[in-house]
């Protein structure tokens, strides 16, 4: 490595040692860039990648983690305007099975009232033919009551 230096030192002189030195700080060796975990070891990457492209490395690392947080930011939206929907959809479909449910009960209640007059006029009519069919000696036999007596 130092024989390099040396010939570089005779050929160009300090001043083209200098402008070389500086220009692989600024640009980095070319075609270093591309050897993979290189640019990972601290001086020694830098002086392979160059302080250009470590720059426009570190931007771009800037830039895609501005834009992950804003989509991150806009799926957490979607995420919640989902659940917002999916929430009022079942919210929804309760009251629709409640409107239903309450209506059912509505038809019930109206039924057992019905069910309930029948039997009370059932009743007052086997009262009123109990009360039809009974003599001050007891009571009376019909021709019913006659067949069904010669079935026995």
């Amino acid at each position: 490595m130092s024989a390099i230096i040396a010939f570089l030192l005779r050929t160009i002189g300090v001043g083209g040692c200098a402008f070389l030195a500086l220009y692989v700080y600024d640009w980095g060796l070319p075609g270093a860039s591309r050897i993979p975990y290189l640019s990972s070891i601290p001086i020694i990457g830098d002086l392979t990648t160059g302080r250009a492209h470590s720059y426009a490395a570190d931007q771009v690392k800037i830039a895609t983690a501005a834009q992950k947080a804003q989509c991150e930011a806009r799926l957490e939206k979607t995420v919640s305007s989902f659940q917002y929907e999916a929430l009022a959809a079942q919210l929804a479909e309760e009251r629709r099975r409640r409107a239903i449910a309450d209506s059912l009960a509505a038809s019930s209640e109206k039924r057992a009232d019905e069910a309930m007059k029948a039997k009370a006029k059932a009743e007052t009519d086997l009262e009123s033919r109990i009360a039809a069919d009974a003599d001050p000696e007891g009571g009376r036999w019909t021709e019913e009551d006659g067949r069904w007596n010669e079935k026995r």
